[in-house]
């Protein structure tokens, strides 16, 4: 008897609403699959170093992979990465300054566009977040250059000098020719781009032998003064046309107080031991103290792959791309007065390793005058001299406070 009724009323009910049901049900599937990108918000205003994260609401079996897209400016669209289903778009991308559409597309395994099964798009800015003042320092990469370019014994100023000469390292030679040049852009596209604001800073070297280098340095045009600033975070851009014409990447910044020089001396060190490398930081008279876990250390790789690969995930841009690299320092006294360092952190494309961590240092050297601080790159070839290293540095800025 129920059986019945049951089947007499889903009659009655069916053919009373069924008018109705075709609404209802491509209403519920517009709403029930969707893309939401979560990072940049619409509108916002960002750093370089966009997070971008999305992520997809039931999508039918055919998702296959998401894909992120960006138009700057009047440029065409260009295709950032792919991300497997598997996982949600989140990871750090390096975009030029001005206007930017993402779009984020669910994609099926079919791919073109005829494969997009859901997508969305913001609309954000990229600009720069520093501004000078008495405790920053923006942009020392467009920092003038020094005419002659190298010399052996630069003078403290505040532009580019390359030093090429006393090769640092057993073993290592001079350069046969450095440059410095300072590259422009009007119009930054997402491919290719050689600068981020419209203006970067490239280094490089002809070697003349294997384990050549160099070191280039530029002076603040200001000084902290006669105060003891503690913290220091050194901040850039870096991109380097060919990994792999790199034995190492030196990022520094000098600071002087008391007539006694502090050294912050990093590097990532891409061959190690014969096998991949890690994040070193240089101690004095315990030489470089290599980040690879052992005798107290941090562990923090850093190998040609993680500069060779655009961003995380992607695999699609065929131009290396730039990287965001955030050192921070404290600078400590001494019972007699010396500056020694201790490392805090290390930021590489928005994975931050917590560091807190004090090589064996030396006694630092006399030289400068107080408040001053400067900013340093040093490349280091391969045993490979036909290879020629360089990098290109933007938005280098300086944070230095109490």
């Amino acid at each position: 008897m129920f059986a019945i009724r049951s089947s007499r009323l889903c009659a009655f009910l069916c053919k009373r609403f069924a008018y109705l049901l075709p609404v209802l049900l491509i209403g519920f599937s517009a709403a029930a699959q969707s893309v939401t990108i979560t990072s940049p918000t619409s509108n916002s205003t960002n750093p370089s170093a966009v997070q971008i994260t999305a992520y997809a609401s039931n999508e039918p079996p055919t998702f296959d992979h998401y894909e992120i897209w960006d138009a700057n400016g009047s440029q065409a669209g260009y295709k950032l990465g792919t991300v497997p289903k598997t996982s949600t778009p989140n990871a750090l991308y390096v975009l030029p300054n001005g206007k930017h559409v993402l779009s984020v597309l669910a994609v099926n395994a079919a791919g073109g566009s005829g494969g997009v099964l859901n997508e969305a798009s913001v609309t954000f800015t990229v600009a720069e977040s520093c501004t000078d003042s008495s405790t920053v320092q923006c942009n020392l990469d467009q920092l003038g250059i020094q005419n002659p370019q190298s010399n052996c014994n630069p003078p403290q100023e505040a532009l580019w000098v390359g030093n090429p000469c006393g090769a640092q390292g057993g073993g290592s030679t001079e350069p046969k020719s450095i440059s410095i040049s300072q590259p422009t852009e009007s119009t930054i596209p997402d491919a290719g781009n050689t600068t981020l604001n419209g203006k970067s800073l490239l280094l490089s070297e002809v070697p003349s032998g294997a384990y050549s280098n160099v070191i280039f340095i530029a002076y603040s045009p200001t000084t902290t003064g006669t105060t003891v600033d503690s913290h220091w975070i050194l901040d850039e851009y870096v991109y380097l046309p060919d990994p792999a014409a790199n034995q190492s990447l030196e990022l520094d910044a000098y600071y002087v107080i008391d007539s006694v020089w502090t050294s912050f001396t990093t590097q990532c060190a891409f061959i190690y031991n014969g096998g991949p490398g890690y994040w070193a930081v240089y101690g004095g008279d315990g030489g470089w103290a290599y980040l690879d876990g052992s005798n107290g250390a941090p562990n923090v790789p850093c190998t040609t792959s993680l500069f060779s690969t655009p961003w995380p995930n992607s695999g699609d841009p065929t131009f290396t791309g730039w990287h965001h690299i955030v050192w921070n320092f404290i600078r400590n006294d001494d019972s007699h007065g010396n500056g020694y360092v201790t490392y805090t952190s290390l930021q590489f494309d928005g994975t931050t390793y917590t560091l807190n961590y004090t090589p064996t240092y030396d006694t630092p050297g006399s030289a400068g005058n107080n408040g001053d601080f400067a900013a340093l790159v040093q490349l280091d070839g391969t045993s490979n001299e036909n290879l020629s290293p360089s990098v290109y540095v933007n938005e280098l800025n300086i944070t230095h406070t109490l």
